[in-house]
């Protein structure tokens, strides 16, 4: 009987190991992307799959922060941009619109919005304080200033020493967004 409760043991570890190096996300990561799956905020891919390991681009946090505001299927009545990168027939374009409309994401001095790009842990956090109004509140130098605020908002951990220049996952901005969502807000937020 031990030797078999030592082979289970041994199985379950080696499942455990494997699962996570194979999928590359944390247990937060996958709780929080399945909350914003039965959200309607994180929509996935036609086989089911969140596909959380892979690294989000700049079009698709446009999108996930227009759900959230509730702009999904709306017309917002407010100056857009004609990015000279974004075609109109461009799946993500009407999210990219409101994004810029909402002031949630701006596009590169040249005119660019730059869709395919990567996004780091830095601007997803700076998107993120924005988001709950505290742009105005944040004071020194970038990143750093971003960084900080949101640690003291609770955007991202305290103890966080995530590089400001990394390149974040879906699963990665999946639980910058929950924690987001879960930010208790003062009377210093223009959100309250």
């Amino acid at each position: 009987m031990m030797k078999k409760a030592k082979y289970i043991l041994v199985l379950l570890l080696t499942l455990t190991v494997f699962s996570t190096s194979v999928t590359g996300t944390t247990d937060d990561e996958y709780f929080a992307g399945t909350r914003l799956k039965q959200l309607g905020v994180l929509k996935g891919y036609p086989d089911g799959s969140l596909k959380l390991e892979n690294t989000i681009n700049r079009s698709e946090v446009a999108t996930i922060m227009v759900r959230i505001r509730g702009y999904e299927s709306e017309v917002i009545n407010l100056p857009g941009k004609n990015f000279t990168d974004v075609a109109s027939d461009f799946w993500a374009s009407n999210y990219i619109q409101n994004a810029y409309k909402l002031g949630i994401i701006q596009g590169y001095p040249e005119g660019a919005f730059k869709p395919s790009n990567s996004i780091t842990y830095a601007e997803v956090v700076a998107i993120m304080v924005g988001a709950l109004g505290f742009k105005d509140q944040v004071t020194g130098d970038w990143p750093y200033n971003y960084i900080n605020k949101g640690k003291e908002l609770g955007v991202i951990p305290k103890e966080s020493t995530v590089d400001p220049g990394k390149v974040i996952t879906r699963g990665e901005m999946s639980l910058i967004v929950w924690d987001t969502l879960l930010v208790k807000l003062d009377d210093t937020s223009i959100l309250h």
